[in-house]
């Protein structure tokens, strides 16, 4: 197939976001934890020099020449192939894969980390480095839930290091029941990472595949429980931005995504943003040890993972899939900016919200007609209301 031209909004998105397409590299599909949320149970399967060559080639016909693609290292955990490996697979895809332009990113638990990453996280990742961090459910020793104490002090430690030596981490946490248990309130989780010197968090919706199935009763959130749970944390956030002063430099998201969706559709222009937008459908991309598979990691973790004990698989056509889920959505007034959110969910669940969260959409719209998005700070638009942060408050 021919990959579609960019319509105007899609060249928009790429002025915002920096590339045209996301493909995640599954190098390694092991890895040297064990995590209770993992999508991916861990699995020996791995990617050799020939299957890093073959990225370029598989991408034609699915990704536009000239069009900047931004390549994800994943896992499993990717750092366990070596620096001098992911160094050298930079070298062959840039190599042979001329007729596009490339952007290298990583998503790494850091338990692997030292000094001797540092160069290569500066040469080629433009000192940017993906770090995933969650609490309680990251363990050393999948036997020993006691395990995850020492995890974390081992983080920090790399964390450390890490932002010491200059480079700038992007830190990935699932919003899980554990995350919003452990962080009763929302602040706590902000300041954690402001003293820790990072500026950049983005909060990954649970999905029931891999090992979250396992553990869903634990883990799991169903739709009302994420956009009520989410909503709480919106407020707290943009709260912090408009009364701490210096602490502005702090952006999580989905919440900054939402801000400018529902802005957007304030304005006239409505324009979806993240997991909301439906990139995933034609422009993100898997690519593993077995080849190409159309869609992010996170709805094609189990297909071919001989550790998996279901799998979710939308086929090729997903955007087809997506359509034939969201017709009942015509007459949401949040349809502009909202394609139903991660197709790894159940629409309607049985909790009375849609996986698109509506309530979520509906907090973010009334922040918007309080806040300014961009600064943080509070606007005198009509009436000011109280704005709720108790942990029994629900969206509308």
């Amino acid at each position: 197939m021919t990959a579609p031209a960019f319509s105007t909004d899609e060249a928009s998105d790429r002025q915002i976001s920096g590339f045209d397409h996301l493909v995640y590299l599954r190098v390694f599909e092991g890895c040297n934890l064990h995590c209770l949320h993992c999508f991916i149970p861990a699995n020996p399967r791995r990617m050799k020099m020939d299957d890093i060559r073959a990225v370029p080639r598989l991408l034609q016909g699915r990704v536009e020449p000239g069009a900047v693609v931004l390549l994800q290292w994943h896992g499993g955990e990717p750092t366990l192939m070596g620096s001098e490996f992911i160094r050298e697979g930079i070298r062959e895809i840039k190599k042979h894969g001329v007729d596009y332009i490339w952007k290298f990113g990583i998503q790494t638990n850091l338990a692997n980390f030292d000094k001797s990453w540092i160069p290569l996280y500066q040469e080629e990742f433009s000192g940017e480095v993906g770090v995933s961090w969650d609490p309680e459910i990251r363990l050393l020793n999948r036997h020993a839930l006691e395990s995850s104490s020492e995890y974390n002090r081992l983080f920090d430690d790399r964390l450390s290091i890490l932002v010491e030596s200059g480079l700038k981490p992007h830190v990935v946490t699932t919003a899980t029941k554990t995350l919003f248990k452990h962080f009763r309130n929302p602040f706590d989780f902000f300041l954690h990472w402001i003293v820790r010197g990072v500026s950049s968090v983005h909060l990954e919706r649970v999905t029931r595949t891999g090992h979250a199935r396992e553990n869903w009763n634990a883990v799991g959130l169903c739709n009302a429980e994420y956009s009520r749970h989410m909503s709480r944390w919106m407020r707290a956030y943009y709260l912090l931005r408009s009364r701490r002063k210096g602490l502005n430099n702090l952006h999580v998201s989905p919440f900054d995504d939402l801000a400018a969706s529902v802005k957007s559709l304030a304005n006239g222009k409505p324009k979806a943003n993240g997991c909301w937008s439906g990139n995933c459908d034609m422009r993100f991309h898997t690519i593993d040890a077995d080849g190409y598979k159309p869609g992010c990691t996170a709805i094609t973790s189990e297909i071919g993972n001989r550790n998996a004990h279901h799998q979710l698989d939308l086929g090729e056509d997903i955007r087809s899939f997506r359509d034939s889920r969201i017709f009942d959505c015509r007459n949401c007034k949040y349809r502009p900016i909202c394609s139903s959110g991660c197709l790894a969910l159940d629409f309607d669940d049985g909790s009375g919200e849609c996986s698109g969260g509506y309530g979520l959409l509906e907090t973010a719209s009334e922040l918007e007609r309080e806040f300014d998005f961009e600064t943080g700070a509070r606007q005198m638009r009509g009436a000011r209301r109280k704005i709720s942060l108790k942990p029994d408050y629900a969206p509308p």
